[in-house]
């Protein structure tokens, strides 16, 4: 989740705390990002709701922001947050390349999953090398002790439970429990995220659409 609801350097398959991941690199990202809209640091701390000076000192990397604050920056930017963990194409240079063609496919096998580890959650991202994805899947360990901050993002998202007890809290409803084999689909740009009940962490599969794409046209065929 939270998701997981947009990271900027490359991610090794071993684990990494995020906290500590490279933030020059990070940093150096979301400048390349910023600028490329023409945003200024202002434009920027305004949409995501961070202060100024603390992007000013994450785009020199003086400092790194939590997996939340980089899925607000992702989202205020309308890019795929693997695009930041990820070396590769811009922006501009996939708006270029039109339609992706079919026939692609991503394989992640055991263990090969990009894994980003915080003090409240482990991500297990899978298919990151895909960069123009749809979808941005990824198994979520939601650690046990904790009471997370409400997040929002563009698009939807699909929750399952696969091992454990989480609740499920948003802005505008109740809280929801969730148990093992039950799953939830929201709306993202609800406030919203997951806690893990009891003393033991709990696993979920988390699914969510990729800032900047308009998968409801194409379902309903426009």
């Amino acid at each position: 989740m939270t998701p997981s609801r947009t990271q900027a350097a490359a991610i090794v398959a071993a684990p990494v705390d995020m906290a500590r991941a490279q933030p020059s690199a990070i940093g150096g990202r979301i400048r390349q990002l910023r600028r490329g809209r023409r945003w200024t640091l202002k434009r920027l701390s305004e949409a995501t709701q961070i202060p100024l000076s603390t992007l000013s000192k994450v785009e020199t990397g003086g400092i790194s922001l939590n997996i939340e604050k980089l899925l607000k920056v992702c989202t205020a930017l309308g890019v795929d947050i693997m695009q930041l963990v990820t070396p590769g194409e811009t922006p501009a240079a996939t708006a270029q390349q039109g339609p992706v063609v079919t026939g692609r496919r991503s394989l992640t096998l055991a263990g090969q999953a990009r894994r980003v580890e915080t003090d409240k959650s482990v991500y297990e991202h899978h298919a990151t090398d895909f960069l123009r994805r749809k979808l941005q899947p990824s198994v979520l360990e939601v650690k046990a002790g904790h009471t997370p901050e409400l997040i929002r993002h563009q698009g939807e998202e699909f929750i399952y439970v696969l091992q454990g007890t989480v609740e499920f809290i948003s802005e505008f409803y109740g809280p929801t429990l969730l148990r093992a084999g039950e799953s939830i689909y929201i709306d993202s740009s609800m406030a919203h995220n997951l806690r893990a009940v009891g003393s033991k962490p709990a696993r979920v599969l988390n699914v969510m659409t990729s800032p900047g794409q308009d998968i409801h046209s194409k379902r309903r065929g426009e």
